[in-house]
């Protein structure tokens, strides 16, 4: 390449910055010996790039000279690495991450960084960062995001913007709405009111938001909530090894439950096995990247085979496992089209709708694919009544009468979830349709009385697992459940409960007390038991429950204390007083036979290959725990 050849490619890809000229001339001065550099007057650093996989650093010390013929020569590529529904394994998205020079130590995306900052050149790797992200998603379908990861303090800076304008994105057949900012939590925000009113404007211009990192350090709930994003990732740190940490468990837990409340979407980050995968299923978080699913490539690539067979595979176990359950049925199921109008269209074309069809009860207007409002017939008549309404309004866009505070949700939410949204609302939209999204284009509606028609239908679907009785679930649930502690090797206890003597009590006091009884245990564990254990009823007086290892012991101490006071309540005062009954034993002959006790015993799901030797292996136990007079419980090392 030619001097002159080089200057103008280089004037050109910073065409937008007020000193490229100024910095030209001082990248030639290097290239001439130069031992100076006089830096332009740039912002804090933007980061198009990350350090994902990155954690061997090619190493050495790079010269001046070779950051700034690295400039000139714009010797920076992006690769991609695919971000995954973990529901069916489709490809979402993909995150542009920054690269150096390959087989240098200029490769690292951070010691770039750390050489623009010492260099005062970190505006214009910046643009070299963006544009060849924005050249690599040229090879992405449209509809499929770009995530592009943003320090918070940056954004605010007017050369930001020159960079995501509609003309500047044309260059590279790119629109607003396939791009995703990724805010790093990691940068604390030091204007946070122009901070929140820039976010603002870019969520304006369809633009979506994801917080980066989230997990990775303390200021993540406040940036959370200021900035209200369309998705939030969690730190790799949180992912690692969440398969045998109960703590991590509880801490995405917790989060999934709150991004579901706030119709915000999680993404899973830095995923490297197939444990880490299949835990996050179970836990419903809806998307993944990493290196299990696809490491970084130069071109778009769709998940490793592996992977794609883990998600298939993990998500049909979860189905069977929660079966109808109203809980875990997504929206999605019964949407269905609705009628939809352009925001431009006349307030007197939408009248003669609703006027052709008596059973249109509201409309949609949707921009492009976005949904933008919605507009019932009973909003329609309040903004037409009066002597002069109509008159008013008559040649006006649907725009000027719609409600753009309308309930959204996306097409994975759970009914459940959607149905309790619809009822937090005014008792003037009570009833109001509620539109559903898929990846932030129009899906479809539904109304609350398809909702709550489901969620009945679901119920009653649900009941049918259950044991009549106790109302928990049955064997087949319960099969599926062990399959899924034994596979996934999580560190919990399986508790099982046997009632000791219960034969002899239901045979004299009949089946009706028998019945009690059960109910009263069965009412003892779901109560010890934490939010989210698994109860089941295997039939009869047998019982088992999950526990996590560190809670196992005071479980069952806590239960065998809350059964041993309710036993009395079973008996006559005078079998209370002797301290036991008379009755005839399984071979036929009398027997005295004390007051019921409780017997438990726990085994490691990790601790077997297959439920089955699970099981054998607690029935050994019981075996064991049973001779022991009274209530007792046994647990394995």
């Amino acid at each position: 390449m030619t001097d002159s050849s080089a200057q103008d490619l280089f004037v050109e890809t910073f065409c937008d910055l007020p000193h490229a000229a100024s910095l030209l001339p001082d990248i030639q001065g290097f290239q001439r010996g130069s031992s100076a550099l006089a830096p332009p007057p740039v912002s804090k650093s933007l980061t198009l790039a990350t350090t994902e996989g990155a954690s061997a650093y090619v190493t050495g010390t790079p010269d001046r000279q070779a950051f700034l013929d690295l400039l000139h020569s714009q010797q920076i590529t992006s690769v991609l690495q695919p971000i995954v529904s973990l529901r069916d394994g489709a490809v979402f998205g993909y995150e542009a991450l920054g690269r150096g020079p390959a087989g240098t130590v200029l490769e690292n995306p951070e010691t770039l960084i750390q050489c623009a900052l010492e260099n005062g050149c970190m505006l214009e790797l910046e643009h070299l960062f963006r544009r060849s992200a924005l050249r690599a998603a040229r090879q992405i379908p449209t509809g499929i995001r770009l995530f592009l990861n943003v320090n918070p303090n940056i954004i605010q800076d007017p050369h930001f913007g020159m960079g995501f304008t509609k003309e500047y994105l044309t260059r590279f057949a790119i629109s607003a709405e396939d791009i995703v900012f990724e805010i790093t939590e990691r940068e604390s925000v030091e204007n946070l009111r122009g901070f929140k009113q820039i976010i603002e404007h870019y969520k304006g211009q369809n633009y979506q938001i994801s917080i980066d990192d989230a997990g990775a350090g303390y200021s993540g709930l406040n940036l959370i909530s200021d900035v209200q994003p369309h998705f939030i990732k969690l730190d790799m740190r949180l992912i690692r090894g969440v398969d045998k940490d109960l703590t991590r468990q509880a801490l995405i837990k917790s989060m999934q439950e709150f991004a579901a409340l706030t119709n915000t979407r999680i993404i899973a980050e830095g995923i490297e096995t197939e444990e880490e995968l299949a835990t996050l299923i179970s836990f419903d978080v809806p998307y993944g990247q990493g290196y299990f699913i696809r490491k970084p490539t130069p071109s778009p690539q769709a998940v490793e085979s592996v992977a794609l067979q883990v998600i298939h595979r993990e998500n049909k176990i979860k189905n069977r496992f929660f079966g109808a359950r109203v809980h875990k049925f997504h929206v999605r199921h019964i949407c269905r089209s609705g009628t939809v109008v352009p925001p431009h269209m006349p307030i007197r074309a939408v009248v003669e709708l609703f006027e052709k069809n008596s059973k249109l009860n509201g409309i949609c207007v949707v921009m492009g694919e976005l949904p933008v409002g919605a507009l019932t017939r009973n909003r329609l008549h309040e903004q037409l009544s009066g002597r002069f309404g109509f008159s008013l309004f008559a040649d006006k866009a649907v725009e000027a009468v719609m409600d753009r505070n309308f309930l959204c949700v996306d097409h994975q939410c759970t009914i459940d979830l959607v149905a309790r949204q619809a009822m937090r609302r005014d008792d003037a939209k009570l009833y109001d349709f509620v539109t559903v999204t898929r990846e932030g284009s129009y899906q479809g509606i539904v109304t609350v009385k398809e909702l709550l028609e489901k969620s009945i239908e679901l119920e009653v679907a649900n009941a049918r697992q259950l044991n009549p009785l106790s109302e928990l679930p049955g064997n087949a649930l319960i099969d599926i459940e062990l399959e899924r502690l034994v596979r996934l090797g999580l560190p919990h206890f399986v508790l099982y409960f046997d009632i000791d003597n219960f034969k002899a009590y239901n045979d004299k006091y009949g089946f009706k007390n028998g019945d009690r009884a059960l109910k009263r245990l069965s009412s003892i564990i779901k109560e010890s038991a934490a939010k989210d254990d698994f109860v089941g009823h295997i039939g009869g007086d047998d019982f088992i429950a999950v526990a996590e290892g560190d809670a196992a012991s005071s479980m069952c101490e806590t239960i065998i204390k809350a059964f041993n006071d309710s036993v009395p309540a079973f008996y006559s005062a005078e079998d209370v007083q002797r301290g036991y009954i008379e009755g005839k034993s399984r071979s036929n002959t009398e027997e005295r036979f004390p007051l019921m006790s409780l017997t438990i015993v726990g085994v490691r799901a990790n601790s077997y290959q297959s439920s089955f030797d699970l099981a054998r292996a607690a029935a050994a136990l019981k075996k064991q725990c049973k001779r022991m007079l009274g209530s007792n419980y046994q647990l394995e090392p």
